[in-house]
């Protein structure tokens, strides 16, 4: 290569070779790249799913202080009616009714792969993935600024460590979070969808999956 050639490496290209890298980290040869894309996804939906969890606990204490049967069914009748766009009559109730049970079993959904997602983070025995860990997908801290925290020593027990380091760290530490949930079968609720009309590389979601 001349010294006139630069290589450009788009975001897609640099999420494969992060992917490839925590792959050869990985000692569990049933756990994929697939899977540490699962996971990966998983780890950055995290505090949105913390977020809507809280929201509707925070919901369902309003109903508890007061909200009587009929506003209830009233507001989520209102709700049908958005995702569905046609007027309801006669049949509010049962929308209502399924609204509710749609809502209540994501609900069930989140609280089950947060915990596990924290279950796993709790249980990574080296400190500094595990602060790495911490401040990147609980706390949801953007990867530059977590990076600066574990440099200056983010913790006095947890001695500072240099850039490369970090990013090594935090490699380590998604490789032992995939372990965790492909082994716990948490990524069995996470699909990838390579159907017509997708993108190429699939599209991820949750699997809608009763509890």
């Amino acid at each position: 290569m001349s010294k006139e050639e630069v290589v450009v490496i788009t975001p897609k290209q640099e999420d494969i070779d992060d992917t490839n890298k925590i792959i050869q980290l990985n000692f569990f040869s049933d756990v994929d790249k697939e899977d540490i894309r699962k996971t990966k996804w998983l780890l950055g939906k995290y505090v949105d799913m913390i977020d809507i969890i809280q929201n509707y606990e925070y919901a369902l204490k309003q109903i508890e202080n007061g909200m009587s049967a009929y506003e209830l069914l009233s507001a989520e009748g209102s709700v049908a009616k958005r995702e569905s766009g046609h007027e309801l009559t006669a049949d509010v109730t049962a929308n209502s009714v399924i609204m509710k049970d749609k809502r209540h079993d994501n609900y069930k959904l989140y609280v089950f792969i947060t915990n596990n997602i924290r279950f796993a983070i709790n249980n990574i025995k080296d400190p500094h993935e595990s602060v790495a860990a911490r401040l990147l997908f609980l706390e949801g801290k953007k990867y530059l600024k977590a990076q600066v925290y574990m440099e200056k020593g983010y913790r006095k027990d947890v001695p500072g460590i240099a850039a490369t380091t970090f990013a090594d760290k935090r490699r380590r530490a998604i490789a032992g979070i995939a372990n965790s949930l492909k082994f716990n079968r948490t990524l069995d609720f996470v699909t990838i969808d390579y159907g017509r009309g997708r993108n190429k590389d699939g599209e991820i979601a949750l699997r809608s999956i009763a509890f």
